[in-house]
Order: C-alpha cells, then structure tokens, then sequence
C-alpha cells in the first residue's frame, strides 16, 4: 500500500506528461484526479496499518542508494504519527485541490502540463515526508522547490510569472545552502543521517561538549533551510510573488504542503532543537517577527491573492514561533487546521476571480454574496476559522500557539502574537466584506486578460454584445469547498485544551514523535509544569476580546463598501499607508543592495575573467598553434608531385625507424 501511496501521483504524472499530450483536458484532469483518488486510499489503509500497531513507526526499505566508504543512506521510507498525518494532509487535500482545478483551469486548451507538473509535486512532497533519513528528504525537498517553479511559472509566456517562478527557485536555494550544511555537519559528528539512528544517539545518549556545540550549527543551519521554505524573514519574498502562478498552485504548495516543509523537518528533529536553546530562542523571535511583519503588510493589500498569500506568511510565523519555544506538537497542529482552512480560502478567492472574469481588485468586487450564496457560505467558515472565532478550528491552533509562547517566551513574544492575531482578524473581515457584502462595484466588463494574455470567453461573449453578471462556479469547483469547510470547522475539536474540558487529543497523537533529551529537559520542564486555569482562561479571553474588536472595526469600515473617512485617514498617514503598500520596501532593498551588486559582479567577472582571461588564454593557445603551423607547413601550391613526394619521404623515415629499431 505504500508504493500505491508514492507511486500513483508518479504515475498519473508519466502518463499525463508522455503520453496526453493531445488528449482533451478531461482526460488528463480525470487521470490527474484518478492517480490522487488512489493515492489517498491507500493512505488511509497505511495510516491505519500504523495507528492500529500501537503507533510504533514502520519502516519500510526500497533499495540501497549512496553508499561511499563508511557512509550509508539507502531509501527507507519512515510511518509515524507525524508522517502519517502529513501523508493524510498531503494526498487527502491535494486530492479536493485537483477536483477543483479541472474547473478552474476550463479555459485552458490542454491541460496534460499542468497536471503533470502537479501530480510530480506531491511525488515529491510525499518523499519528503516520508524519508527516514536527511538525505532522501533532501530529494523531496529540492523535488518540491523545482515543482514549484514549474507551477509557478505555468504560463510562463507571462515575463510576471516567469519572473516569479524563477525567484521562488533561487531564494529557496540559498535556503538549501543551510540544509546541505546541516547534513554534513550531521554526518561528520554523528556518523549517520537517519532519523532513526539520530533519535536513539541523540535522544537517549549523553553528548560531549563538542557534539553539543555541533548540535546549535547543525539546527540553525536547519533553521536557515526551514526559512526558505517555509517563507520566514529573510527568505519570506518569494511567497507573495508566487501568487502570479494558477490559484489551486497557490492552495496546494502555499497553503497546505511545500511551504509547511520547515515546521515538519523541524518537529521530525526536535530531539537535536531541544538540545539548542540558543537556536529555539532565534526560531521563536523570527517566527514572532514574520507573523507580525507580514500581518501588517496585508491590511492594506487590495489584491485579494495577495491578502491570502501575507497571511499564509503570517500563519507560518505562528507555527515557527510555536517550535521556538518547544511546542512542536502546537506548531503541527496549526499546521493541520491551517492546512483546511487556508487550502478553503485559496480555492474560495479563485472561485472568486472565475467568476469576476479574472478581477483580483477587491475594491471592484462587492455585492457577491447574492451571486455566489455557496462561495459566500464556505468562504465565511475560512474566515471565521482563521480569525479564530470559537469553535471553529483556528481558535484552538492559535491559542494553543499564544499560550506556550506567553509560558515559553513571556509575555513581549505573546504580545506580539496577540496583536498580529488582531490583524488577521482585521484584514480577513476587511477582505469578506470587500469582496461579499455592500454594493457590486463591478465596472461592467472592461476588456480583461488571464494570466496568458488572452481575453476570456465571458469577455469575449461581452464584446459580441452578451452582458454577463457574477455567478456561482459549478459543481466541481464548489464541491470540495464545502468538505474544505466542514474541515475547518470541525478539526480543532482534536485539540481542546485540558482548561475547556478537553485532552488535547492532537498533543497526545504527536507524543510518541516528541523526545526531549535527558539532558534538556530541566531547561523545558516548563511546557509540562502545571499552570492556573484561570491564567491560560484570560489569556485565551483577552486573544478573543482582541479578535472581536479587530473584527467589529472592519465591519465598521468596510461592511457596506469602504468608507469615506478612509480615504481621508489614507492622506493623513500617507507615509504608513506608503510603507505598508510597498510591503516596506524589502523587495526594493534587496534589489540594491543584493540583486543589482551580483549582476554588477556577475557583469565584470563574465568581462574580465571570462572574455579576457578564460577566452583570452584559449584564443591565445590557438593563435599560436597557427603560428607554429604556419611556420612548420609548407606553402601549399595544390601540386600533386609535391604532394606524392612528401608521402614518400614520409613512408622512407618511418619504414627507416622500423627497420633500424
């Protein structure tokens, strides 16, 4: 059953990618779908397999692979309670996501590429999870960062999207510098690079100065990894740009699987994190940072991907933050929630932009609630998810996160969390009442492209004299919204917190995954230490307090269309507003200060080093070989006499050296 879980998306890829190349896009939206259907199936039966033995991991050996002198890193594949749920979350939503994209992608002519490029990605994704050792998860994850410039990039004809594909690559890639270190570093103080054999030398043994020390390099290099992928300060800027790429790219890498790489990698070695404290305490300030820098960037979007895309950065601030402070199993758990409901919020704004002939502009949407009543109700769930209104799932993720940062990391770190939960909750109601409530502010039909450049059919029909309004998506798209919803809603009942009567069923599911080293665990007896109720029942109330205020202002502000006074509070902190718009700058920064300062370089190395030096040496060489040449040669005059005479004298010397040796 496992090589139908790895195998299926494989395969739906390699017949897609070789052999639909002309087939109708049903075809390969069925067989894309099909290979996904199949693969989630036969997770379900594995992750049984493995519940029902106790959750003792199985281990499953696929062949030798590298092996040089004393090292050994053969493909295994490792079942445990947290690779399980990532295989659950990986195939089962990924599955709804390739539904939802045969109805989203109806205007293109073929669409064999695009699955292709989408079921090679959870190939990938699935390789990463499930490797029990460093390197097969390397594959996995540099499969996923390739994918994702693949599907970014899809209509790559577009210089915005090719642009952004090939940024999502390289920025990841300075992130993979960290991880190969990682593994070297690892290999050379532990002699393996199996999860396995970490765990029992690492997690049970006593360490010496040395390997401790080793342990902080190995897990910050780790971390560097994780803030590529995962989409953490500094290497955060290749997420929003991402957004350029088809919407069910955006709910599948950047909501549910690729971007959720660093949180996993780092919960699969918390036993060397715990061992790390100096590197936890900058996991937790990054995380801390990230949630809050680009929860304030997306208050003022008006692209509504781009509202989706800082908050899928904002969220994953949150799960760092929560692995920062050792509460691995609270940062998996938002992980879980979040993978429903922002998969749900994705997916409900590309019903969105379906239906407003590729609009993304939410101050020219509004007033779609009575034209899309489906989209509307399952988009409503994702916000109330999100926001974290109980007792929808994003409240009990995200005060289990708030509460072991306020225990872990005090109450500056808490705060911080507290106030960007509060601007999640402003820009998430800004965005439904934007896009749902108030007057349509559509302007007709102006002439508008999708991402290829070419005019919709609605428009199309519009310019032959058809007017079309908004409308409800069909079926195929709305279908997996609503199990999306139903997700949202109810999947934080898995981890009810002790204070509200609850077991943290989740917490207790991830506990045979968890090890906190002898060695470590005076310095992290405070996540098992018994607190007042009544302290974590305020927290949780003033979280909430927070929310509702958040909220009621956007509704203030934007319930019936956007204000006037707006308009005036945006002249009057102009430079804010400015700022924000431009995401603070980063973008611009980086360009000068690392992009124009590499070309520069780049620009002198291939002048001087590579035309002068490299080109000058072999054009040298060769023009004094033609030199020799023409001394040594004699003057050709076409003459067959002198021609037959050189053949013979030639035949005489070595006829001679035959003879005489």
């Amino acid at each position: 059953m496992l090589w139908i879980v790895l195998l299926a998306p494989l395969v739906g890829a390699i017949v897609n990618g070789l052999f639909l190349r002309k087939a109708s896009k049903n075809v390969s939206h069925g067989v894309g779908v099909l290979a996904m259907a199949v693969s989630f199936a036969a997770a379900v039966a594995v992750f049984m397999k493995m519940y029902s033995s106790n959750g003792e991991p199985q281990i499953y050996f696929a062949f030798d692979w590298l092996q040089a002198g004393g090292f050994s890193a053969p493909f295994k594949y490792l079942v445990d309670h947290l690779s399980g749920m990532m295989m659950l979350v990986v195939t089962g939503i990924g599955t709804l996501i390739h539904i939802y994209a045969g109805g989203y992608m109806h205007e293109e002519e073929s669409t064999y590429r695009f699955f292709t490029y989408l079921n090679l990605f959870v190939f990938m994704m699935l390789q990463l999870v499930l490797g029990d050792n460093l390197m097969v998860m390397f594959v996995g994850w540099e499969g996923v960062g390739l994918c994702s410039y693949l599907l970014i990039g899809y209509w790559y004809t577009d210089d915005k999207n090719a642009a952004a594909g090939m940024k999502a690559f390289l920025v990841n890639r300075i992130g993979d510098i960290g991880f190969l270190l990682a593994i070297f570093l690892t290999y050379k103080h532990f002699g393996t690079v199996s999860f396995s054999e970490l765990k029992n030398l690492i997690g049970t043994g006593t360490l010496d100065a040395v390997k401790l020390g080793a342990i902080g390099w190995i897990t910050l290099c780790l971390f560097i990894g994780a803030t590529g992928k995962s989409a953490q300060i500094p290497l955060y800027i290749w997420l929003p740009d991402a957004m350029a790429g088809p919407t069910p790219v955006s709910a599948l890498i950047h909501a549910a699987t690729m971007v959720t790489a660093g949180i996993f990698m780092m919960t699969r070695l918390n036993f060397m994190f715990y061992l790390a404290p100096s590197t936890m305490h900058v996991i937790a300030v990054v995380g801390a940072l990230t949630a809050f820098f680009a929860a304030t960037i997306a208050l003022v979007q008006s692209d509504i991907k781009k509202v989706l895309a800082y908050s899928t950065v904002s969220q994953l601030g949150y799960m760092v933050l929560a692995c920062g402070v050792g509460a691995f199993d609270a940062g998996v758990f938002h992980l879980f929630t979040h993978a429903c409901f922002k998969a749900l919020m994705f997916l409900g704004a590309g019903s969105v932009i379906v239906a407003m002939h590729h609009e993304q502009d939410m101050f020219k949407m509004g007033g779609l609630k009575k034209y899309m009543p489906i989209t509307h109700a399952v988009f409503l769930v994702g916000v109330l998810a999100i926001i974290g209104m109980p007792p929808f799932a994003g409240f009990f993720s995200k005060d289990e996160v708030l509460w072991k940062a306020y225990i872990g990391a005090g109450p500056i770190i808490w705060g911080i969390g507290v106030v960007t939960a509060g601007c999640t909750s402003f820009y998430m109601v800004r965005l439904l009442c934007l896009t749902f409530y108030g007057d349509h502010r559509g302007a007709g039909h102006h002439e508008k492209h999708d991402s290829h450049g070419h005019a919709s059919k609605a428009e199309e029909d519009h310019g032959n004299g058809h007017h079309h309004s908004p409308h409800e998506t069909g079926p195929i798209m709305w279908a997996p919204l609503v199990v999306l919803a139903i997700m949202s809603a109810g999947v934080g009942l898995l981890g009810i917190p002790h204070v509200l009567g609850g077991h943290n069923l989740f917490a207790e599911y991830l506990k045979p995954v968890m090890l906190i080293p002898a060695q470590a665990k005076e310095h992290w007896e405070f996540l098992h230490a018994e607190y007042s109720h009544s302290i974590e029942m305020g927290l949780m109330g003033v979280s909430v307090v927070v929310m509702l205020i958040a909220s009621s202002a956007a509704i203030a502000l934007y319930g019936k269309g956007p204000k006037p006074i707006l308009a005036t509070w945006k002249k009057s902190f102009a430079g804010i507003h400015t700022t924000l718009s431009n995401k603070y700058y980063v973008d611009e920064f980086y360009g000068v200060t690392f992009v124009k300062t590499l070309r520069e370089m780049s620009q002198f190395l291939w002048a001087f080093v590579d035309v002068k030096i490299i080109d000058g040496i072999v054009n040298g060489f060769a023009e004094l070989c033609r030199f020799f040449g023409g001394v040594l040669s004699f003057k050709m005059s076409g003459s067959i006499h002198r021609h037959a005479m050189v053949l013979v004298v030639g035949l005489v010397c070595l006829l001679s050296i035959l003879v005489f040796n």
